[in-house]
């Protein structure tokens, strides 16, 4: 005689390899970064879109879940890899941001001869 199914003890078991998914996805980005090693982010972007598709789809399922257990376990520690990798992509964001603010200073500075730069005729008046 086999056991009633349980929805969501079966989304549960259905979002668990969903999730194991996203967190290597996740901390093998956030490896990149940390490494300096050129990423691929859009196939990142890609298989973290798949990933979120699929736990959405399961969503209503889950709300029936009990929230321990090994999916409990897993949705943590992707809480707490998506947490590191928040801060690793913050970190090369800013980095980026610095490096185009670089460029667009010496660009503008090579476009100009002085002629109209304060700078220039300030150390003149003295």
């Amino acid at each position: 005689m086999s056991r009633p199914s349980r929805p969501g003890a079966d989304a549960a078991a259905m979002a668990l390899p969903v999730v194991e998914r996203l967190i290597r996805t996740v901390a093998a980005e956030t490896e990149d970064i940390a490494s300096g090693r050129p990423a691929p982010y859009e196939l990142y972007g890609q298989r973290k879109n798949q990933g979120l598709l699929e736990l959405n789809r399961l969503a209503p399922a889950l709300a029936r879940a009990t929230g321990g257990g090994r999916l409990g376990a897993a949705l943590a520690e992707l809480d707490a890899t998506l947490n590191a990798n928040k801060r690793a992509l913050g970190v090369q964001l800013k980095a980026s941001i610095a490096v185009a603010e670089i460029i667009a200073r010496a660009i503008r500075d090579g476009q100009s001869d002085g002629t109209y730069d304060a700078r220039t005729w300030r150390g003149r008046e003295a």
